[in-house]
């Protein structure tokens, strides 16, 4: 099953991409504080291979840091073929560097407890004579109750590797996500 979660992951991240850079910039700006601003970004689509696959806006672009250290931080909820429900935030991180940060571990700073960190895919080179391009995609898949629990507090992330960064994701971008579930016809 985690095998089958970390490719569903991987091919809808990629796929989703690409879309999403060429829409963001026509879309008007977001006012992270708002779930409604948040949610008039939202996108659901239908993959005939993975099911129902709702995304957030690129939160790195909400500030100057996590946009220089991150080029890629998505909120997804997947409902596979079955079903089921599954949650993740995508992180991207491209930069320039000396060497790979190698994220490996994820910790949520509101209680310390540690999430499950999957390392989608690590690329690298590009090298100039000090400096190389470098590129990590990692998932931290989520169960329902931080999902949810995310709508009243936020979550705090401090991700670790040869470097620590940390990624505080409001309440109110979990509120949209939430609001964007479509409701279940009986």
């Amino acid at each position: 099953m985690k095998t089958f979660f970390h490719i569903l992951i991987l091919i809808s991240s990629t796929a989703f991409a690409c879309q999403i850079l060429a829409e963001t910039a026509t879309k008007p700006s977001i006012d992270w504080r708002s779930a409604e601003s948040i949610g008039n970004h939202i996108d659901i689509r239908q993959d005939a291979a993975h099911g129902e696959i709702t995304y957030g806006p690129n939160f790195s672009t909400s500030n100057q840091s996590l946009s220089k250290n991150f080029s890629d931080i998505y909120l997804m909820r997947i409902v596979d073929l079955e079903g089921a429900d599954h949650y993740t935030i995508y992180i991207n991180a491209r930069y320039n560097s000396k060497n790979f940060r190698s994220y490996e571990s994820a910790v949520n700073a509101q209680d310390e407890a540690k999430l499950p960190l999957q390392v989608l895919s690590k690329t690298g080179g590009n090298c100039s004579i000090a400096i190389c391009q470098y590129e990590e995609k990692l998932a931290i898949p989520l169960n329902f109750l931080y999902f949810f629990d995310g709508s009243v507090s936020g979550l705090n992330i401090t991700i670790s590797g040869n470097r620590n960064d940390q990624i505080k994701i409001p309440d109110a971008y979990f509120k949209a996500m939430l609001n964007a579930i479509p409701e279940e016809k009986i």
